[in-house]
């Protein structure tokens, strides 16, 4: 009996080594975006409700790289019921990695309004952790109901650029929509993160400007300092390694035979990167995040060297 849910890929010689080259990246990015998950539970990070957003970032970009363990799968197996199950992982994924940044830039500048009559009454719940949770729970809602569309009409499948996501667009509904819920919400979320960044840099100017400033009043500026670089990352790294692949995929739906697969495929090779550096990213700028790295190495340390020495520091009872 034969398994009717197996296909012929178009070029299996570049389905394998992509699918080979996605495996090290999911062994190197799934371990750091689990890291920084476990760190957003500890104390230290805890008591910053940014954290919450930053907790988002790292789970998007960790089930992303999951997700696109279907290029290895596809490559070993040419399985379409799991292209098609885990391809709907990537466009929920990938979307919500590249728009979370704008929850992250939004909440930051909430967070340093003192008084709550000065925001817009939209924004006001933000100051609370259970605001940022519900903002964080819209996007999530948005990101997991979006792909429903190509999910009722059977499009999920091998995509013209031999990779797992959406196999065809063949209707002025379906470019509409996809025009719309892909390419107009991210552009969106550029232009929300693009506003509330500068209004983080005007008040970083206006603070540091400041002849008398408090200790608490330069730790805030640091840390907002620090979290306005990892914006910047978060924006830069996938607009130069994501980018060039966006445009070759909407060249080949509109013109399929254009581009062969083997050069499109070379295109997905940095796909997965910036999901991977975000983590680093974040270990890298948000000292909270660095710290408790630390306290965790350390405590990890103490652990083995009393395990191994459990005599170690104990105090000799004389007879």
């Amino acid at each position: 009996m034969t398994n009717t849910s197996v296909f012929a890929d178009p070029d299996p010689g570049s389905a394998m080594w992509l699918g080979l080259l996605y495996a090290v990246y999911a062994a190197i990015g799934i371990p750091a975006n689990l890291l920084v998950l476990v760190l957003s539970t500890t104390k230290n990070v805890r008591v910053h409700p940014i954290n919450i957003c930053i907790f988002s970032i790292a789970f998007a970009d960790m089930m992303l790289l999951v997700s696109c363990l279907s290029s290895t799968l596809w490559a070993l197996t040419y399985d379409m019921k799991t292209c098609k199950v885990m391809g709907v992982g990537v466009y929920v994924f990938i979307l919500m990695s590249m728009t979370l940044p704008s929850c992250l830039s939004l909440c930051r500048h909430v967070g340093l309004v003192r008084e709550e009559h000065e925001l817009h009454p939209m924004l006001r719940p933000l100051k609370r952790r259970k605001g940022i949770l519900a903002l964080n729970g819209i996007f999530w809602t948005y990101g997991l109901l979006y792909p429903l569309p190509f999910i009722l009409t059977d499009r999920m499948g091998l995509d013209p650029m031999g990779f797992c996501g959406v196999v065809e667009i063949d209707s002025f509904l379906f470019w509409t929509y996809y025009l719309v819920f892909i390419g107009g919400v991210l552009f969106s979320a550029y232009i929300v993160t693009f506003i509330f960044y500068r209004k983080l840099s005007i008040w970083v100017q206006e603070t540091s400007s400041m002849i008398s400033a408090t200790a608490q009043t330069n730790e805030t500026l640091a840390v907002t300092r620090s979290i306005m670089r990892m914006i910047r990352w978060l924006l830069f790294v996938p607009f130069v390694f994501y980018y060039p692949a966006l445009t070759v995929e909407m060249v080949m739906r509109i013109s399929p035979n254009l581009i062969s697969v083997l050069t499109a495929r070379i295109f997905l090779i940095t796909v997965p990167l910036p999901h991977i550096i975000d983590p680093f990213v974040t270990l890298l700028f948000v000292k909270c995040y660095r710290m408790s790295l630390i306290e965790l190495t350390n405590g990890g340390r103490t652990l083995f060297k009393r395990s191994v020495y459990p005599s170690h520091g104990t105090v000799a009872v004389k007879p």
